[in-house]
């Protein structure tokens, strides 16, 4: 709810005259559409906070402070460096709308900060004496270097100015001086912990949306794939039956007629040949699949029945976000976005907390985490940034790629299943995709150096050892739905 006209001509009833005369010490924006000017008058200090949020753009004074970002904003440090110091020469309204314009004058220079309060179209800018635009809040109508002019066709303020009469608003009980800018204040308070309970509740409800189809995607693929292994669950019976009639099977056959040893009436069965391997690679190969077959059964049957659980613990989450029932987390969500009093202070961020940290993050079949770049950036961070030097560092063999690092912890050697993990993933990630195998060279990460003069991700390697790789379509599956 936009402030109205009337709102804003009765909060500078109160405080124009006060602040005339009044000394700007220190700018801030707690936010990105509002600042904060803490002024000093005569016994006092002020702090007029001016947003120019689409949604509830608004003036008036504040009797707590907003948390403060380490890092002001580019705005924020433009009006430090023509306000701060400067001296109040007037606030007034203008047009009898939603547009204040504050005067001041710091040594010989003078300028206007303008406040457009309209609608979506809210809007703060810093002019020169000639109001010339020096800075825009954000970007809008105006630009920096444009004459200001008043918006056009936005004189509404006799319509607007009924929708809100602050003088038969609540107050607070101790609200002093200046009793229609604190009774703004606890109202916005109210309306800004409504705003950032609703975007949560709305972010969440997306969230929540995309993870259920992903969930849907995830158990559509692994039910897929563990339908096409099933064509393999017979081939191990295929290899024991080549394997005892491969004396008697030519080179180059198509097909090799057995007799059926697991069938009690000892049948004959014909049994496809690849003409291009011999009997033995042909027997391989069968063992080879029905190997697969197992490994899927092994790994996707638990995650294809952890999947409807997941499912119904989201619609849960769902059902309690379309109830109006506020995010678990809501609550940390509105105390960063309310003022506190001004002797409180913001805790910093701990070291301890988890930082997200730039790459993918894959978990072996034995546990262990495996991190790969995503582009050359990501690539330095990880190699040189987070992977330690008995951290075992991958990579595909003469070809472009990601970086592959294998965090060992605890570990001293690496597990072999982790080994193939890893160089699966090495060869996914790089141009050897299409053919889905080649080489893949490993290492210590202590024995990968930077070429200084080259692009970020540019390395050199020592003491490497290189594995040939197939990839696994099961084993992807799997490392896929690891990754976090």
């Amino acid at each position: 709810m936009s402030q109205s006209a009337h709102e804003i001509a009765q909060v500078l009833q109160e405080i124009a005259i006060p602040l005339q005369g009044g000394w700007i010490q220190k700018i801030y924006q707690p936010d990105p559409l509002a600042v904060t000017l803490e002024i000093r008058i005569e016994g006092e200090t002020l702090h007029l906070h001016i947003s120019a949020h689409p949604q509830i753009p608004r003036l008036h004074l504040l009797t707590q402070k907003y948390a403060n970002p380490s890092n002001p904003p580019q705005f924020c440090q433009f009006l430090r460096r023509h306000l701060q110091g400067a001296k109040v020469v007037s606030i007034e309204q203008v047009t009898d709308d939603r547009i204040v314009r504050l005067r001041y004058q710091k040594t010989q220079d003078t300028g206007s900060l303008m406040a457009d309060l309209i609608g979506r179209g809210a809007n703060l800018y810093l002019l020169d004496a000639n109001d010339t635009v020096s800075a825009t809040l954000r970007s809008g109508r105006l630009a920096f270097g444009d004459h200001y002019e008043l918006p056009f066709g936005e004189s509404s303020s006799q319509q607007h100015r009924a929708t809100e009469d602050t003088s038969e608003m609540s107050q607070p009980a101790d609200a002093g001086a200046y009793p229609i800018n604190r009774g703004l204040e606890a109202r916005y308070a109210q309306l800004t912990q409504d705003l950032v309970i609703q975007r949560a509740q709305q972010a969440y409800l997306s969230s929540n949306t995309r993870k259920i189809k992903k969930a849907k995607r995830r158990l559509a693929g692994l039910e897929a794939d563990l339908l096409r292994m099933d064509r393999y669950k017979d081939y191990r019976q295929y290899g024991e039956l080549l394997k005892a009639a491969m004396h008697a099977i030519p080179k180059g056959a198509t097909q090799a007629t057995v007799q059926d040893y697991f069938d009690p009436s000892l049948g004959s069965m014909i049994i496809p040949l690849d003409p291009s391997l011999s009997a033995n690679e042909n027997m391989n190969t069968y063992f080879r699949k029905f190997r697969k077959y197992c490994s899927a059964q092994r790994e996707l049957l638990p995650r294809i029945e952890a999947i409807p659980q997941e499912l119904a613990s989201l619609a849960q989450e769902r059902d309690r976000l379309l109830q109006g029932i506020p995010p678990p987390d809501v609550d940390g969500l509105v105390s960063t976005a309310l003022p506190r009093s001004p002797g409180k202070k913001v805790a910093t961020r701990k070291r301890s907390e988890k930082i997200k940290l730039p790459y993918r993050h894959f978990v072996s079949l034995d546990g262990l985490t495996i991190g790969v770049g995503r582009n050359a950036t990501e690539n330095e961070a990880l190699t040189f940034r987070a992977a330690k030097g008995r951290d075992l560092w991958l990579h595909a063999r003469g070809v472009p790629g990601s970086h592959v690092a294998v965090f060992m912890g605890d570990w001293t050697t690496v597990p072999p299943q982790t080994l193939y993990d890893a160089a699966h993933l090495a060869l996914l990630y790089s141009d050897r995709k299409r053919s889905g195998h080649g080489d893949v060279s490993y290492t210590l990460r202590k024995y990968v150096k930077k070429v200084k003069g080259k692009p970020p991700g540019t390395v050199t390697m020592t003491q490497e050892k290189n594995l040939y790789v197939e990839l696994d379509e099961t084993r992807l599956n799997r490392l896929k739905g690891s990754e976090t």
